[in-house]
């Protein structure tokens, strides 16, 4: 019976031995693909790490031998040192028409079409142009005459001395604008003013020319002022250089009589056909005031220096005879004649005894525009070395070392003279030389000192 019991229990017991087995050799079989796998996985990440560690020493081998290239030049903006040489060459201008050529051609380095217009009256005709692929002939330039009496941009800017945005569009109203200058359609215009003794003397037009190029509205404003402030300067300038031209008139009388008392009368009459000379003031422009009183003071000029020397010439002589017959009384009969002596070398200088030689009425009238405009050029010069060095100029006359005192002004100014005329017919007679006497050591050459190298003709 207690057999019979426990046989059922023992064979539960082999049951469950059997089951448990099996689940273990089950669980083993897992356990060993789990090995496996884990393996295998290891396997492939110890594979997969040594690539990654031979692309990364690859990598910075590379990188260990990389030579970064060298980095782009710096892009200068050159914009402004461009506006300083323009302001700095505006500034040299001696001369309105100058001023304007000048302006153009600054505008031009900026890369930009540029045209100036002069204003005269009630319209505005083309003076100065630059930048233009195919230039303009002086004919189509002066051709080229703007109302202002119409509405649009140029009688904007006119009105109200301000600058104005124009195009093609809003100028269409002048056709012969757009057909000589052919202005890029859509594309920005832009119109300044160029202000001179309180109003619009001249209206500057510029454009690109080439589409999407932005106009340097900033840098164009600033050459366009600059512009006429020099307009204004080289009207005071003349105006100064006005006055000037009567000090030979009033020299000559004074030398006379030093020379002879007798010959007091012919001087003074010498003196009087200066002042109905100043007649050429033809521009009736606002920018050409500094012209005509240039042109003015020039001309005031010419008369004198033709006239002075037969006068010279006949006093000359005279008091060397005159001086023993009005004298004889007195006892120093032989002073006056040593007095006389000095008095005609005074007279002998070399700069007088050229003009006498040299007549410009047997030149043709463009060379004689040329002496003109050599005369007047070297009138500025000088004023200018005077107007900015007066004790200089005071002390040099006293101490006679007026060059020694002024001399890296003479000298660079008569650089900048020889450069305008030096190769023209206006080197047939020195008148920076002459009106560095004049001016500078009121007509006594001795003044300037031993040291002043004298006229280069």
């Amino acid at each position: 019976m207690a057999d019979t019991q426990q046989n059922p229990f023992a064979e539960l017991v082999r049951e469950a031995r059997a089951r448990v087995t099996q689940e273990l050799q089950s669980y083993a079989e897992q356990l060993q693909g789990l090995e496996k796998s884990v393996e295998k996985g290891l396997q492939e990440l110890h594979e997969r790490h040594q690539q990654l560690e031979g692309a990364m020493n690859q990598q910075l081998e590379t990188l260990e031998k990389f030579e970064p290239p060298a980095p782009p030049p710096p892009v200068v903006d050159n914009s402004l040192e461009k506006v300083l040489g323009g302001v700095r060459n505006l500034i040299a201008a001696m001369l309105p028409e100058q001023v304007l050529e000048v302006l153009t051609q600054e505008a031009q380095q900026l890369g930009v079409r540029a045209v100036v217009f002069d204003v005269r009256g009630r319209a505005a005709w083309g003076s100065s142009a630059g930048g233009f692929a195919m230039p303009l002939s002086d004919k189509a330039l002066h051709g080229l005459v703007i109302p202002l009496n119409q509405e649009g941009p140029f009688r904007k800017v006119f009105e109200t001395a301000g600058p104005v945005d124009a195009s093609p569009e809003t100028l269409r109203r002048h056709r012969n604008l757009l057909d000589r200058l052919k202005p890029a359609a859509g594309e920005p215009i832009l119109l300044l003013p160029i202000r001179s003794a309180g109003a619009v003397s001249a209206i500057f037009y510029a454009d690109t020319a080439e589409k999407g190029k932005p106009l340097p509205g900033e840098a164009l404003g600033i050459l366009t002022e600059f512009a006429g402030a020099q307009l204004d300067r080289l009207m005071a300038l003349s105006g100064v250089v006005g006055t000037p031209a009567e000090t030979p008139a009033s020299v000559e009388p004074e030398a006379v009589e030093a020379e002879a008392v007798v010959e007091t009368a012919p001087a003074v009459e010498v003196a009087e056909p200066a002042p109905p000379a100043p007649e050429p003031v033809e521009q009736p422009s606002g920018m050409a005031a500094a012209a005509g009183a240039a042109s003015t003071s020039a001309a005031v000029e010419a008369e004198p220096v033709v006239e002075e020397h037969p006068v010279a010439a006949q006093a000359a002589p005279e008091p060397v005879v005159e001086a023993p017959a009005i004298e004889p009384p007195a006892a120093p009969s032989p002073e006056p004649v040593a007095e006389a002596a000095p008095a005609p070398v005074e007279v002998a200088a070399p700069a007088p005894p050229a003009p006498a030689k040299f007549d410009l009425s047997q030149l043709s009238d463009a060379d004689q525009k040329i002496h003109k405009d050599a005369k007047r050029f070297a009138k500025l010069l000088v004023s200018e070395i005077e107007l900015y060095n007066k004790t200089k100029v005071a002390d040099g006359r006293k101490g006679r070392d007026l060059y020694k005192r002024l001399k890296s002004d003479i000298d660079r100014s008569r650089q900048t003279y020889e450069k305008r005329f030096g190769k023209t017919v206006g080197r047939q007679f020195d008148y920076f030389h002459d009106e560095v006497v004049k001016t500078l050591a009121g007509s006594d050459a001795a003044l300037l000192g031993p040291d002043y190298p004298g006229p280069s003709v």
